[in-house]
């Protein structure tokens, strides 16, 4: 990286605003409506488009591209979790599997400080202090993220700001009184967010600020249908209550505005992804059975999985209280890791919410299997493939899935050593997938407390000067990373994206070719005792089961 900028304008500082899961659909209806009055401001003072997210359109994977610019296939986190075939364990993802390296990362080693505030995928922090980088949902807990930072975590306390990973919206509200209860909480965490960026503008002399309000996530996922047309004559009755919450996200919009204002930093607010509404679940172990793929374990091999995952359970627990030492070194039996017929299933999927993430079973990843050849490795593959182009829906006959990728034709190694999947499965919109058996098994089970789920389309703002006012511009989340060390005048090095030049009027710049990715990191010693709190507050939003 050079300090060659390319023409772009020149600021001071960029301070990046993520607003998870925000979409024009609801956004510019509010702004219209006067409940978001300085978002309203900023898209007349700023660049507005699309932004496209990667794929799949996970908060860890878009976040992982973009702190990297590259893709997911490249910097290598997929979704929340991943499969580690050497210990043969389902493991939280962090910042010790980015192959790629960040901005922050980036900006430390020419000496300059980074802010990061409740953005994923930033855990354990990769840049020392007096950088302030405090994990997002995904971490263990907020005394975890902020054990770095003593000082801050003392300036928050007597600013009175209780900064908070807890999961608010957990389902859809029952009656009024849960929906004002989960507002209030709301409000609460969005405050606590923003005075927290104020305390670390004091103690950090930063260069580029990050600013992630996640709960907007969450409360989409269990309140669309209070969202969607909010400009309808007669909305839904609780509708109303519910602007509260971007009334103050609002508020804190209107705070970090002033705050860039008096830094001399360029703003740039986007999302990771959009939502629109949601549909169904696909049952991915129920598409691989139907094709043969997948042979559920019989009665005694039911029990026998029973026994082995209650007998791995009792023998971690006790390594780790017994001799102190962390379970890592263990290799979890195969017969205790799902309920299968482990020498018939040739194709499995072990996690995944938002795309089809499926492992075909090689000696390699499994220890044994039937998939033991080139020729059945190819066959296995072809069949899996298959199995996702061609599923539809049984009432109106539309595809399940909007493309099925071989992740060894897009990487440049194997899957397995990367600890990637062989095959993703990305959903049509409105559907997610679920690794997880049903009891009566059915290839689109209903989830009632899910009201919204993800999509591609997010939006960005742009408000820098030499930025171009206006809308029309389109963006992908990978050209975020490059776009902002362009208006830092420096230029990006081994990314995939491009900065957005058109933003200051200059023809689109060539993206650089695929970059080779590094070897993934396995999980370091503790990251499964570690990631127990964050898994369960990720396993009530529902995106791990």
């Amino acid at each position: 990286m050079n300090d060659d900028s390319h023409m772009a304008p020149r600021a001071e500082r960029v301070m990046l605003i993520g607003l998870d899961g925000a979409t024009w659909d609801v956004l510019t209806p509010l702004a219209e409506l006067g409940v978001m009055p300085s978002l309203a401001r900023l898209m007349s003072e700023a660049a507005l488009g699309t932004l496209t997210s990667v794929r799949p359109c996970i908060t860890p994977a878009a976040w992982g591209t973009l702190q990297t610019g590259v893709d997911p296939l490249t910097h290598g986190v997929l979704d929340y979790r991943y499969f580690d075939h050497e210990r043969r364990q389902v493991l939280l993802n962090s910042t010790r599997r980015l192959a790629a390296p960040t901005l922050f990362e980036l900006l430390a080693a020419r000496g300059e400080s980074v802010v990061s505030l409740g953005a994923p995928v930033t855990w354990p922090a990769r840049v020392s202090p007096p950088s302030i980088v405090v994990g997002g949902v995904d971490c263990p807990s907020i005394e975890a993220a902020l054990a770095p930072y003593p000082r801050f975590a003392e300036a928050l306390a007597r600013a009175g700001a209780r900064l908070s990973l807890d999961m608010v919206w957990n389902r859809r509200p029952r009656d009024l009184s849960e929906l004002r209860a989960n507002i209030a909480a709301t409000r609460q965490n969005i405050q606590a967010q923003t005075i927290a960026a104020g305390v670390a503008d004091q103690q950090c002399d930063w260069r580029l600020m990050t600013v992630q309000y996640q709960v907007l996530d969450a409360l989409q996922h269990r309140a669309w249908h209070l969202l969607a047309n909010p400009l309808v004559a007669e909305p839904h009755p609780w509708s109303r209550e519910l602007h509260q919450c971007f009334a103050e996200l609002d508020r804190a919009l209107g705070t970090l505005i002033e705050l860039a204002d008096r830094r001399r930093a360029a703003l740039v607010v986007l999302s990771d992804h959009g939502f629109g509404g949601f549909r169904e679940k696909i049952s991915i172990r129920e598409l691989l059975r139907r094709r043969d793929l997948l042979t559920p374990a019989t009665r005694w091999q039911r029990l026998e999985y029973r026994a082995a995952r209650t007998v791995w359970k009792l023998r971690r627990g006790a390594t780790k209280r017994l001799t102190g030492n962390s379970s890592r070194a263990l290799q979890r039996p195969l017969g205790s890791l799902a309920a299968l017929d482990w020498r018939r299933t040739r194709a499995l999927s072990l996690h995944g919410a938002i795309a089809g993430l499926v492992y075909l079973n090689t000696p390699e990843r499994f220890g044994r299997g039937p998939v033991d050849t080139a020729g059945r490795y190819d066959e296995a593959l072809a069949e899996t493939l298959a199995a996702f182009r061609e599923a539809r829906h049984h009432e109106t006959g539309e595809p399940l899935f909007v493309e099925a990728i071989a992740t060894r034709e897009r990487i440049d190694g194997d899957p397995c050593e990367r600890g990637l999947p062989d095959v993703m499965a990305i959903p049509a919109d409105g559907f997610h997938t679920r690794s997880k058996p049903d009891r009566r098994p059915r290839l689109l089970p209903a989830d009632p407390e899910m009201a919204g789920t993800h999509r591609a389309e997010g939006v960005l703002l742009v408000r820098a000067s030499g930025v171009r006012t206006g809308v029309g511009h389109e963006a992908h989340l990978r050209d975020i990373a490059p776009t902002v060390l362009a208006l830092l005048g420096l230029a990006p090095s081994g990314m995939e994206g491009s900065s957005l030049s058109t933003l200051w009027g200059e023809a689109p710049a060539e993206p650089v070719a695929r970059r080779r990715p590094a070897r993934l990191q396995q999980a370091g010693s503790g990251a499964d005792e570690e990631s127990a709190a964050a898994e369960g507050r990720l396993r009530a939003l529902g995106y791990i089961e």
